[in-house]
C-alpha cells in the first residue's frame, strides 16, 4: 500500500511533483483509460494523503490545490517520456514502456530516470530547436496560456532548478561547500552589525563548521555543521547526537545542521529534542533560490493589466 510519508516530500510532508511519478504510473496501470481529473484524484487517494494536505492551496491569488497540481506535473512528464499515452486530449493510459518500467522499478521512479528516456530527451531537443526558429513564436501565440498555466510553469521550473542545484552542490568541494553555506546564512541576516560570520579552522573546530551572530552585538551565536553527502547517505540520530555534544562543549543551546541528503526519522526526533534546526537537501536548495545564493536571474517577465483607477 502506498503512503505519502514514504514519497519524496517537502518540509510539510506534501509529496513533491516527482514524488508522485511512481504512484501515478502505478495507478494508471489499474485500468485501461483515465480522464485526467479522475487520474489525479485516484493518485491522491492512493497515497493516503490526509485532508489537510489534499486541501492545501498555493498562497498566490489563484489558490490552486497544490497536490492536484503536482500530480498534473507528474502526468505531464510521464506522457512526454512515453510512459503514458495520450490517445486524445485529457485522456491517458499506461504505455508498454510504462508497464515495463513499473515491473522493473515499481514506484521508485525518479525525475532523473524519466528525464533520461529517449522520448523526453527528443522533446527537450525539439524545444531547444524551436527557440531558434520563427515557429516558436507562432506556437506560443496559439497556446492561449492562462495565468494559472503560467504560474504552474514557473513552479515547475523552480522544481527543476532545485534538482539541478542539489546535484551541483553534491559535486562541490566539501570545504568550498562550507563557505557557501555560511554565505547563505549571512544572506538570511544571521550576522551581527559588524558582519561577522566565519568558517572555523579544521584543526580546532570542535565539530563546528561555522559560527554566526544572531544579534547585532554578537551576544547570541549560532553554531553550524554542514555535511555534503550523496543522496543515499542519510544523516542518522547518532550524528545529530554528536553535534549536540559539540554544542554543549561550546555552551550553546541550539544549532543548525545542513546536509545535501536527508534525515532519518530518528534524526528528526533528535533535532527537535536538542533544539537543532535540520535543513535537508530539498529545503536547502529552496532557501538558496529564495535568497539567490548560487543562482542568478536569467530573465524577468512582467504581466500587465489595465489600471482602471487611472481612467476614473
Amino acid at each position: 500500500m502506498l503512503n505519502y510519508k514514504n514519497l519524496k516530500h517537502s518540509e510539510n510532508e506534501m509529496p513533491t511533483w516527482d514524488g508522485f511519478l511512481g504512484p501515478t504510473l502505478q495507478v494508471a496501470s489499474m485500468k485501461e483509460h483515465w480522464q485526467i481529473r479522475e487520474l489525479e484524484h485516484a493518485v491522491i487517494k492512493a497515497v493516503n494523503l490526509p485532508e489537510n494536505l489534499v486541501n492545501l492551496r498555493y498562497a498566490s491569488k489563484y489558490h490552486d490545490l497544490i497536490a492536484q497540481n503536482r500530480v498534473n506535473f507528474a502526468i505531464s512528464d510521464l506522457k512526454i517520456s512515453g510512459l503514458l499515452n495520450c490517445p486524445k486530449r485529457g485522456h491517458y493510459e499506461i504505455s508498454d514502456l510504462g508497464k515495463q518500467t513499473l515491473d522493473k522499478l515499481g514506484t521508485d521512479i525518479t525525475a532523473k530516470y524519466v528525464h533520461s528516456l529517449p522520448m523526453y530527451i527528443d522533446y527537450q531537443n525539439m524545444r531547444r530547436q524551436n527557440k531558434s526558429d520563427d515557429k516558436a513564436d507562432n506556437d506560443i501565440q496559439s497556446l492561449e496560456l492562462t495565468k494559472i498555466q503560467i504560474h504552474n510553469w514557473f513552479d515547475k521550473q523552480k522544481e527543476n532548478l532545485s534538482d539541478a542545484l542539489l546535484t551541483k552542490l553534491r559535486e562541490t568541494d566539501p570545504f568550498v561547500f562550507e563557505y557557501m553555506m555560511i554565505e547563505l546564512m549571512t544572506k538570511m541576516d544571521y550576522k551581527g552589525a559588524d558582519g561577522k560570520a566565519f568558517v572555523t579552522q579544521k584543526s580546532n573546530d570542535g565539530g563546528i563548521d561555522g559560527i554566526l551572530n544572531q544579534d547585532a552585538l554578537g551576544l547570541r551565536k549560532i553554531y553550524v555543521q554542514v555535511k555534503r553527502y550523496a543522496e543515499d547517505n542519510t544523516v542518522g540520530r547518532q550524528t545529530i547526537s554528536q553535534f549536540h555534544g559539540d554544542l554543549d562543549l561550546q555552551g550553546a543551546g541550539s544549532g543548525v545542521f545542513i546536509t545535501t541528503s536527508s534525515f532519518t526519522r530518528s534524526a528528526e526526533e533528535a533535532g527537535k529534542k536538542f533544539n537543532i534546526k535540520l535543513i535537508d537537501g530539498e529545503t536547502l536548495t529552496k532557501l538558496m533560490i529564495e535568497y539567490k545564493v548560487g543562482v542568478q536571474v536569467q530573465d524577468t517577465f512582467e504581466l500587465l493589466e489595465i489600471d482602471d483607477d487611472f481612467f476614473k
